[in-house]
């Protein structure tokens, strides 16, 4: 199906952060590492990870960016990506976290969290590189091109600038998502007891050089997961 005809795609203002948590809540609240840190009770989980996702997009809103896909104006897909050196948080930022995160978690939760949290960040590539922070789809365009299109924006992006990008998922069938897209698994790891891949991209390498004007229409993979 040709979703350019009813799904535009573009940039995401500071006033979408709601929808963009909101829609994060929804379309990553079943991933493995999230149940883990955020807890089995599915309507508390999606309840606590909005919030702490409406802090995630502002904070990659400051230090990248968000493209978006538009259903007849409604939100149904995001990517969120950092630029060079800005994909882990400060001091200053870490100020704004830790009190969300308390005030919206049990304690054992919010350890969790900063342990899957500091896990990913050693991992992380010393060299410079964008980081796709957060990738999702709504359930009910998922398999239409959408994450496809959102991630060959992406790719194209970093070609044009002729930069490493990087990611991380909890997901062996997310691994071989970005694996059309030229991405190869750099490390894995443990993480609150699931598997955790990171993966890397170069510049260049993989079939991916298009933008969305000359995006073909691939699959997307289901339940698409990555987040910093």
């Amino acid at each position: 199906m040709d979703v350019g005809a009813r799904i535009g795609f573009r940039e995401l203002s500071r006033t979408e952060i709601a929808p963009a948590a909101e829609l994060l809540g929804r379309g990553m609240g079943d991933n493995p590492i999230v149940v883990q840190a955020f807890g089995p009770d599915p309507e508390k989980r999606q309840q606590r990870l909005t919030r702490y996702y409406a802090q995630v997009v502002r904070f990659i809103q400051s230090k990248g960016g968000f493209l978006g896909a538009f259903e007849r104006g409604t939100l149904v897909g995001v990517i969120g990506t950092m630029r060079p050196g800005c994909c882990q948080p400060g001091p200053f930022d870490a100020l704004r976290f830790v009190p969300t995160l308390l005030a919206n978690n049990p304690p054992a939760a919010a350890l969790r969290v900063k342990r899957w949290l500091d896990e990913w960040a050693r991992h992380d590539p010393r060299e410079d590189h964008w980081h796709v922070g957060l990738l999702t789809v709504e359930p009910h365009v998922q398999g239409l091109g959408v994450g496809t299109k959102l991630m060959i924006e992406h790719c194209a992006r970093m070609d044009e600038a002729g930069t490493v990008s990087y990611l991380e998922t909890d997901k062996a069938i997310n691994v071989r998502f970005y694996q059309k897209f030229g991405y190869r698994i750099a490390g894995q790891a443990q993480v609150l007891g699931v598997t955790n891949w990171f993966m890397k991209r170069i510049a260049g390498v993989g079939p991916v050089t298009k933008s969305l004007s000359q995006a073909s229409h691939d699959e997307d993979g289901p339940a698409l997961t990555a987040g910093s």
